[in-house]
C-alpha cells in the first residue's frame, strides 16, 4: 500500500459522516501529533463518477486527524488512496469509525440508506445485527425529526397518519405557540373534572379542567375546510376552536349554553383583534337560532361525554341528563339539526372518548356515534387516535388497577362520509386521530372541485401570526 503526502486544502469532508464531534478528542489528537508526529495515514477516495457525484478527494477515514493537523498548522498529511463508489465509500466510513461515538440520528439515516443489511454484512461494518436493528427502529419509528417526517410535516403541518401524538416535541412546541397567542384555554366550569375541587394534584393540572388541543383544531381546519370556509360548532365552549378558526381566517359560529364562557371567549378575541360568532343558546334549539337557509362547510366540535365531565348545572345542559338514554336522545336531536345546515360535500368531525357506566363497563359511546351518523346518512371515513399527555394518568393508575382498569390516555377523532364509496380511494384526504369524527354530506365527485389540491400547509401560520405587529 503506497502512502503519499496530500495537501489538506485539497481534501473534502464526507457530508454524511455520522461521527460525533468532540473538542476534547481533537485536543488529544493535536497533543499526539505534537509528541509523536502523524502515526496513521488518512484514507482518501479518488473515485470520479458523474452519476454519484465527484467523490475525488473525499475523506473516507481520518476527519479528526486532518482537523487536528490543520489546527497544528500542518499543510499536508500522509494518506492512502482508494477508488470506491459512494455506497462502498459509506460502508468503508462506517467500518473505519466503528469504535467511535456517533451522532445517532445521522448514523441511523446512513444505515437506512444502506438497507437490506443481513447479519454478516452488519458484522463487516463493525456493528452487531442487534445494533443495526435498534438503529433502524429509531430512524423509522422513534425519531420525529427524521427526513421522511420532516417532508410530511412541511407539506401537511404534521405527518398525516392515523395517530396524532401530542407527546411529540414538534406537537408541544406548536401547542405552546398557540397558547402564547390565545392565552389560557381552560374552559369555565361550575363543576370541575374528577373531583378536582378537593384534590390538590388535580387542581394543579390545567386548573382542574380539561382543555381542547389547539393543534387539533388547526390541523382539522387546514385539512378539511375549503379556503374561507364556515364552521359550525354546536358545543362551543373551547376557545381552542373559535380562537384558532378566527386566527386562521375562517368564519366560525359557535353555540354555547354558558353565557359566562361566551363572555370569556369574546373578551379574549377582542383583545387579540380577532372575531368569532358566538350564540348563547341550548344546542337543542339550533334551528331556532340559525337561519334555515344558512349553510356551513364543516361541523367540528367536542361534545359532552354524558356525565364524564359536567360543564354546568343548567337544566338543559345535556351533560346533566339523568340517564344515558336521555342524553343520547338530545344528542341525536342536536346533530340532526346541525347536519341540516351542512353544505353538500362537507365533513362533520367530532373529538370523542368512550365512557364507563356506574359498574365500570364502557357504554359504547363511540359505537353509538357511528350508528347515529349512519342513521343520518353518513359512513365512517377516518378514525384517528389522539395520544394525550399523561397529565393525571399516573395519579389515577394505581387506583384504577385495583379493579384491573387501565388508564385511558387517548381520545378518538372520527370522520364520517356520505356519498359514493369510490371516493374513498381519493388519496388527498388523509387520516387524523383524537377521535375526531369527520362526517361528509353530498356528492363525492364534487370534492375535487370544492377542495382543489392539498392545502399549502408548508407555511408556519402560527409564527406568521406572532410576528404581526
Amino acid at each position: 500500500m503506497e502512502i503519499k503526502e496530500v495537501k489538506i486544502s485539497e481534501l473534502r469532508p464526507a457530508e454524511y459522516n455520522p461521527r460525533e464531534k468532540s473538542e476534547h478528542v481533537i485536543t488529544a489528537v493535536r497533543q499526539s501529533i505534537k509528541e509523536y508526529g502523524f502515526l496513521q495515514p488518512v484514507v482518501i477516495n479518488t473515485h470520479e463518477c458523474e452519476r454519484c457525484g465527484n467523490r475525488k478527494n473525499i475523506i473516507v477515514g481520518g476527519h479528526r486527524r486532518i482537523e487536528a493537523a490543520a489546527a497544528e498548522g500542518l499543510e499536508t498529511v500522509p494518506a492512502v488512496f482508494v477508488n470506491l463508489h459512494i455506497n462502498d465509500e459509506k460502508r468503508a466510513n462506517l467500518r473505519l469509525n466503528a469504535q467511535e461515538k456517533f451522532q445517532r440520528e445521522q448514523l441511523a439515516e446512513l444505515i437506512t440508506e444502506l438497507n437490506n443489511l443481513d447479519a454478516e454484512q452488519a458484522g463487516k461494518l463493525g456493528f452487531s445485527a442487534d445494533e443495526i436493528i435498534k438503529l433502524l427502529f429509531e430512524a423509522r419509528y422513534q425519531n420525529p425529526n427524521k427526513k421522511i417526517n420532516n417532508i410530511l410535516k412541511e407539506k401537511f403541518l404534521i405527518p398525516p397518519f392515523s395517530v396524532f401524538d401530542a407527546k411529540q416535541g414538534y406537537w408541544q412546541k406548536r401547542k405552546a405557540q398557540w397558547i402564547d397567542l390565545l392565552g389560557d384555554l381552560a374552559e369555565t366550569r361550575e363543576t370541575k373534572l374528577a373531583g378536582s375541587e378537593n384534590n390538590l394534584l388535580m387542581r394543579g393540572i390545567n386548573s382542574g379542567v380539561s382543555i381542547f388541543d389547539p393543534v387539533v383544531s388547526e390541523v382539522i381546519f387546514l385539512w378539511f375546510l375549503p379556503e374561507g370556509g364556515k364552521i359550525l360548532d354546536p358545543f362551543a365552549g373551547s376557545l381552542a376552536r373559535g380562537g384558532v378558526a378566527a386566527a386562521l381566517g375562517f368564519d366560525y359560529t359557535g353555540i354555547e349554553i354558558r353565557k359566562e364562557q361566551i363572555e370569556t371567549n369574546e373578551k379574549k378575541l377582542t383583545e387579540l383583534g380577532l372575531k368569532a360568532r358566538y350564540i348563547h343558546a341550548d344546542a337543542n334549539d339550533l334551528n331556532k337560532v340559525i337561519s334555515p337557509d344558512e349553510k356551513f362547510d364543516l361541523i367540528f366540535s367536542s361534545p359532552p361525554y354524558y356525565d364524564l365531565e359536567i360543564y354546568s348545572e343548567h337544566e338543559k345542559d345535556i351533560s346533566t341528563k339523568k340517564t344515558y338514554d336521555e342524553f343520547m336522545k338530545d344528542y341525536e336531536s342536536i346533530f340532526k339539526q346541525a347536519t341540516s345546515h351542512l353544505n353538500e360535500n362537507r365533513f362533520v368531525i367530532l373529538e370523542l372518548g368512550d365512557i364507563r357506566d356506574e359498574r365500570g363497563f364502557y357504554r359504547n359511546f363511540l359505537g353509538d356515534n357511528i350508528s347515529l351518523f349512519k342513521k343520518l346518512g353518513f359512513e365512517l371515513y377516518n378514525e384517528i387516535i389522539y395520544l394525550q399527555m399523561l397529565a393525571t394518568a399516573p395519579h389515577r393508575a394505581e387506583r384504577n388497577m385495583r379493579k384491573r382498569k387501565v388508564v385511558k390516555t387517548h381520545q378518538n377523532i372520527y370522520t364520517f362520509y356520505r356519498g359514493d364509496p369510490d371516493f374513498l380511494k381519493n388519496p388527498r384526504l388523509l387520516e387524523v386521530h383524537q377521535k375526531v369524527l369527520a362526517f361528509f354530506k353530498g356528492d363525492p365527485e364534487k370534492i375535487k372541485d370544492e377542495f382543489k389540491n392539498p392545502p399549502p400547509i408548508s407555511r408556519d401560520i402560527i409564527t406568521q401570526l406572532i410576528d404581526i405587529d
